[in-house]
């Protein structure tokens, strides 16, 4: 079998792995300002469950900072769960990964439920030694 796509490095793979524990970790946490500062100032969100893209960090934050207070009002607290993780290397400081993620809404006394399973499309740049994702592609799974 023949590939294109070139095999991470152990340690590049650990390090795009360890960005992605943070990043999820600051969302699902509530810090949505921190969580904002994963993304280049002038990251793009994409997916195919809105045909409008979020352009720009600011953009991305305000559509955050929204849900959250929307889950809030409503008693759920989501979790992300992210896996499959493929890393491509495409020059010294930039990789695209790809990934499965599975989104969790919990509520107090309740068993937590899916609420999206997704595959993520994401290309970082290295940025002072730490990641930030530039695009981000999500596809929902179940629609077109």
């Amino acid at each position: 079998m023949t590939t294109t796509t070139r095999t991470a490095p152990a340690h590049l793979y650990a390090h795009v792995q360890d960005f992605y524990a943070r990043h999820m970790h600051l969302v699902d946490e509530g810090r949505v300002e921190e969580w904002g500062e994963t993304f280049t100032p002038d990251a793009t969100i994409s997916n195919n469950a809105n045909p409008r893209p979020a352009h720009g960090r600011d953009a991305i934050v305000a559509v955050i900072r929204r849900t959250h207070a929307e889950l809030a009002a409503r008693g759920i607290q989501h979790r992300h769960w992210m896996g499959m993780l493929a890393v491509e290397p495409l020059d010294d400081h930039t990789v695209r990964a790809t990934s499965y993620a599975l989104l969790l809404a919990t509520t107090p006394g309740a068993t937590p439920q899916i609420d999206r399973s997704t595959r993520c499309e994401d290309e970082l740049v290295l940025v002072n030694g730490d990641w930030q994702i530039r695009t981000r592609r999500v596809h929902h799974d179940g629609l077109a």
